[in-house]
């Protein structure tokens, strides 16, 4: 069933703001008075109706106020609910928050997401656009919609939910920031993904779930030389993981190999390798990085290989109801030869899950593990935020051992929205927010 839209436009008729040209099919079907109170995203506006016949649903307002909500004077259609005959809900106005980057990739690695989620926006009957927490804060409130193919800003109003798509940890630990977050509870607006995980966190979390418990490598926090010691002397293999990393930077693995110490450590465009004959002299090589910011050390885990290289899982799962949660997509990740990182962002390439598992499984097993990887993935959304956190997407990171064991490998809150594909089409991935968006504004 499709849900009731209304078509608004500028009248040709003078009319103040707080004047609306109604139809008679609209004002019969919300069977309200003279006057009704219009809310927009969080602006509302009363105003008095003149009916005119039509049997259709269609508002005309002056243009000043058309301006305000930062509509067009030319007809606009969006979706309209009435939780009273006093009262007309437009919209749902969505809003992502992130950096400007630039002017010709003005949204960085999300421009492509942006304009996906404007076109879906369109199809769906809602306003979106993108602004940055400076333009949000500021009295008139500005952001950019997609207009004939161009971001322009404009004024808008305050939405009806924010998606968080700040790429800069540091910028969630700032004054704008939690002024965002409070203001987005003051007006009660749902702000997702509002935070980047912690990796320690996360590990504490999820090894509260006796049933996942068994997918969790053994993983502890970095506070001293000792730590480390006490790891390579218990373990052949370790991983040093930055707690607020990401995209597979700045992540060691050390591997004791024949009465020595092999440190691997790989960047853009650089690889790092080398020999030590002891791990003090690991550590002291490693000291300065690693007291520049929070580490976890985890074991490492003999990972199942594709044609000599680890691979990985990455399992797009959200949110579809207040509740619910499904998973969107799975696509393998394998790494470059040499490499023990799988991200696309370091040279890892993308294969389907039964394109991996049927050349190294018979097809009844490989079924069996992508359905185990499905059900642990939502086992996670489930029991990783706490209750006053609210999150409608994870990219979830799981592998296998050479056993077929499977293993949490890391949550991430803000998964990458790059595209290598040249389709038009709207991915799934984008859909589900938007799906998302509309159950938790109450206008699906």
């Amino acid at each position: 069933m499709n849900p009731p839209c209304v078509m608004i436009k500028a009248s040709q008729s003078k009319l103040g703001k707080n004047q609306i040209y109604m139809s008679q099919g609209l004002c019969q079907q919300l069977s309200c008075d003279t006057h009704i109170t219009i809310t927009f995203g969080r602006m509302h506006q009363e105003v008095s109706i003149i009916p005119f016949t039509s049997s259709d649903y269609s508002i005309m307002c002056c243009k000043t106020l058309l301006q305000e909500w930062g509509l067009f004077e030319d007809e606009t259609v969006l979706r309209f609910s009435s939780p009273s005959k006093e009262e007309l809900l437009i919209g749902p106005v969505i809003c992502v928050v992130t950096e400007i980057k630039s002017s010709l990739d003005l949204f960085g690695s999300i421009t492509t997401f942006c304009e996906e989620f404007a076109s879906l926006s369109d199809l769906e009957n809602c306003f979106f656009y993108v602004s940055t927490l400076d333009d949000l804060l500021n009295g008139t409130k500005k952001g950019y919609t997609l207009q004939y193919n161009s971001w322009v800003l404009q004024n808008v109003p305050l939405p009806n939910v924010i998606h968080n798509r700040i790429h800069n940890r540091k910028t969630e630990h700032t004054a704008k920031f939690q002024e965002l977050t409070t203001k987005a509870i003051e007006n009660e607006i749902p702000f997702f993904n509002a935070h980047y995980l912690n990796k320690w966190k996360v590990f504490e979390r999820l090894s509260q779930t006796v049933h996942l418990n068994t997918y969790l490598p053994d993983t502890y926090q970095l506070r001293c030389k000792q730590d480390l010691l006490d790891a390579l002397s218990s373990y052949q293999t370790i991983f040093l993981k930055p707690i607020h990393g990401s995209q597979g930077k700045h992540i060691f693995k050390i591997a004791h190999v024949n009465e020595q110490y092999h440190l691997d450590y790989t960047t853009i465009g650089h690889e790092y390798k080398k020999e030590y004959d002891s791990a003090h002299d690991v550590f002291e090589t490693l000291f300065h990085t690693l007291k520049k910011q929070g580490f976890i050390i985890q074991e490492g885990i003999d990972l199942q290989t594709y044609k000599g290289c680890p691979f990985d899982f990455r399992i797009l799962c959200h949110k579809h109801s207040h509740s619910k949660w499904k998973v969107t997509s799975v696509i393998t990740r394998v790494s470059q030869r040499g490499c023990f990182v799988s991200n696309v962002a370091r040279g890892g390439e993308i294969y389907s899950p039964k394109h991996i598992l049927t050349s190294l499984y018979d097809e009844h097993t490989a079924k069996h593990i992508i359905a185990l990887l499905k059900e642990i993935a939502l086992e996670i959304c489930i029991n990783l935020p706490y209750q006053d956190e609210i999150y409608a997407e994870f990219g979830i990171d799981l592998a296998i051992d050479a056993n077929g064991q499977p293993w949490i490998i890391e949550v991430n809150t803000k998964p990458s929205k790059q595209s290598d594909e040249a389709s038009q089409t709207i991915r799934p991935s984008t859909k589900a927010l938007m799906n998302y968006c509309l159950t938790i504004t109450r206008f699906h």
